[in-house]
């Protein structure tokens, strides 16, 4: 069964041969022969797993690829400490001591997405000098005084300093009063929430990797922080802000008169990126797709993994701003989809049990990615490509190249569906070379196929998959 909380859904992935034939130029996958081998000597890589690992109060519960796998030691190690020592909020308390939270499975599935491993922990060990050194970034989602002995504290700030990126989510300005030298990294204290309720968010700076898939504007509801010092807005770089015009500014609680209400931001602090958001207090914000493209792209920045968006052609930035301008009608969008000539959605991807599987089920869509993400993907396919969902080009002993995505493999068997669909069986003593392709299956330039309407249609369709 698929986790609810992986936010996998990639659209950008796969397509039937006969889109590749109607976009005029498409070339599909690169030539085998310029891709790098995944290995030289011929054998056959072991496919990437993840394995979660038995969680200790005592210590990191480490949720990796299998040691030896193609990905394996290369991803950056992001420590993520859900610890609470004051108040615990729901979404970080476990069920039990080897059961992750809710915070802490959405962590570890959006780090196979952005290019992290999630090491979580309980307490702080990892702490300690020579074990800190070994991850590029720190997360807290914390409340209290941390139980951080003085050389631990050193080593914390020295360590982002020297570049450890550091990462807060919502109570995180709601920790380390008695530590001002943490306050001053962060950026402020908690000073009390005064709105639980639905806010309009504004976006000041649509070009940060964190705010880049947001519109302008936007609703959500959840707990809304103040701040006080040291909170100095001219200290910080804003992303988002509460709009003072939509709210009760004379609510009892309501402490600062200068309508500041800065939610999320970012600093640096020597070779440090510094990231809060003070969003992420109620159990639906984290499935929610702008608050996870938000955090993805925030851990990214301070992990400093962050990729600029792809360049597209002309005429694909003139689709994406009429999708921008035009919200689309979802039942036309519907009819676009289900095509069976032409640009054929349906051959390569299932919404609630109808299609195929050559790609992502899509059927959360809507509530896994944002319309900015949604448009990237189409008219950048091979830009992100899900976890699991790459082209692997396998070179055959008689010089026959076959790609597809591996489904299924094992000593008996390898199996790969192509991007018209079909599955193909091999022996695996049949190959003699393996390469993964960085070109999704899915051809640049899918979108210039439809009309300017049919794009918008479709994109609205998409952003209405929720799921069951």
């Amino acid at each position: 069964m698929r986790n609810p909380l992986r936010i996998g859904a990639s659209i950008a992935l796969a397509c039937a041969a006969e889109a590749a034939q109607a976009v005029p130029g498409a070339s599909g996958p690169p030539d085998p022969a310029a891709l790098p081998a995944v290995n030289p000597s011929g054998l056959l890589a072991p496919r990437a797993a993840l394995v979660t690992r038995a969680a200790r109060d005592t210590g990191p519960l480490p949720l990796s690829p299998v040691e030896g796998s193609p990905s394996a030691d290369r991803r950056p190690r992001l420590l993520v400490l859900t610890r609470s020592w004051g108040f615990e909020h729901d979404v970080v308390r476990r069920a039990s001591p080897q059961e992750p939270s809710l915070v802490e499975r959405a962590l570890v599935a959006w780090g196979e997405e952005v290019g992290y491993e999630a090491v979580l922990a309980r307490d702080t060990a990892e702490f300690e000098p020579e074990r800190l050194a070994r991850h590029a970034g720190v997360l807290f989602y914390t409340t209290g005084e941390l139980p951080l002995s003085a050389p631990q504290r050193a080593a914390f700030l020295a360590a982002i300093e020297g570049g450890l990126g550091f990462v807060g989510i919502h109570p995180a300005t709601d920790t380390g009063y008695a530590w001002p030298e943490y306050g001053a990294l962060i950026g402020a204290y908690f000073d009390g929430h005064p709105w639980h309720e639905r806010v309009r968010v504004r976006v000041p700076d649509r070009t940060h990797p964190a705010t880049r898939d947001l519109d302008p504007v936007f609703e959500i509801v959840d707990e809304i922080y103040q701040f006080r010092a040291p909170y100095d807005r001219a200290r910080l770089h804003v992303l988002l802000e509460l709009d003072t015009d939509a709210v009760d500014l004379a609510r009892p609680g309501v402490n600062r008169t200068d309508r500041d209400f800065a939610l999320a931001w970012t600093r640096s602090q020597g070779r440090g990126r510094v990231f809060y958001t003070a969003l992420g207090h109620r159990p639906e914000v984290w499935s929610d797709a702008r608050f996870a493209a938000h955090v993805r792209g925030g851990i990214a920045w301070a992990l400093g993994i962050d990729a600029p968006r792809p360049a597209l052609r002309p005429e694909d930035e003139a689709l994406r701003a009429f999708v921008r301008e035009h919200p689309g009608d979802p039942a036309r969008g519907h009819a676009v989809f289900r095509r069976t000539s032409g640009p054929m959605c349906i051959r390569c991807h299932a919404v609630h049990g109808e299609g195929a599987v050559v790609g992502p089920d899509l059927s959360r869509l809507g509530r896994e990615r944002t319309r900015e993400e949604i448009l990237e993907q189409i008219l950048a396919p091979s830009a992100r490509i899900a976890a699991g969902y790459r082209a692997t080009v396998l070179e055959l002993a008689d010089g026959t190249l076959v790609t597809g995505r591996v489904q299924e493999e094992s000593a008996e068997r390898i199996a790969l569906v192509d991007a018209a669909a079909e599955r193909r069986e091999l022996d695996p003593r049949q190959v003699v070379d393996r390469r993964e392709s960085p070109a999704s299956l899915m051809p640049d330039g899918l979108a210039r196929t439809l009309t300017p309407t049919e794009f918008a249609d479709l994109v609205a369709w998409l952003q209405t998959l929720r799921g069951s």
